[in-house]
């Protein structure tokens, strides 16, 4: 077999593709990703100047978010009273419902725990002797003061009416809920 040898002309084109192929490889192999490699870069520092701003703002906000978050507490006071327990909280909204109708001169006959359809809620039934002007108040006064209560039940039992034909008091037993948020035991 024979080798024949190449003219200078194609001796030039092999070399120029030889070249080419060497500097394609340059190009895809070294060039390419070190270029990539900085655009990466790049973008992760836009990506970390954004998140850095946006760090910025929200440590600058955070005495803003404390002020509110502390005046959100003392209204959560407002709905949610501090006890340990159900029965605790159940004492306390008795003995708000005794001293207010007390305080109204009404006559309390009792007061009762009863089984409150949700967990985080203390329920009580009370039974008192009132006055018409003395039941719209202490509903007045339930209604408006604080924290606040949900009146589940309200019975009225006129029986003196039947015989004297007017209800001079009222036998009213109220069942009353209130939402607490349990408290750590001292």
């Amino acid at each position: 077999m024979s080798t024949r040898s190449l003219s200078p002309r194609q001796a030039q084109a092999v070399a120029l593709l030889i070249l080419l192929a060497v500097l394609a490889f340059l190009v895809f192999v070294i060039i390419a990703p070190l270029i990539a490699g900085f655009q990466e870069r790049a973008a992760q520092r836009e990506q970390y100047a954004l998140q850095y701003s946006a760090n910025a703002r929200n440590i600058a906000a955070i005495p803003r978010l404390r002020r509110m978050a502390e005046a959100h507490e003392q209204l959560l006071g407002d709905f949610l009273p501090d006890a340990p327990d159900a029965a605790t909280a159940g004492e306390a909204l008795r003995q708000r419902l005794q001293t207010a109708i007390i305080a109204l001169g009404g006559e309390f006959r009792g007061g009762e725990d009863i089984a409150s359809a949700d967990g985080a809620k203390a329920a009580v039934r009370v039974t008192a002797r009132l006055s018409e002007g003395q039941l719209k108040q202490l509903l007045a006064n339930a209604q408006n003061a604080k924290p606040y209560l949900t009146l589940t039940t309200l019975v009225i039992g006129a029986d003196e009416a039947l015989v004297t034909g007017q209800a001079s008091a009222l036998d009213v037993q109220i069942e009353a809920s209130i939402p607490y948020r349990p408290a750590a035991k001292r």
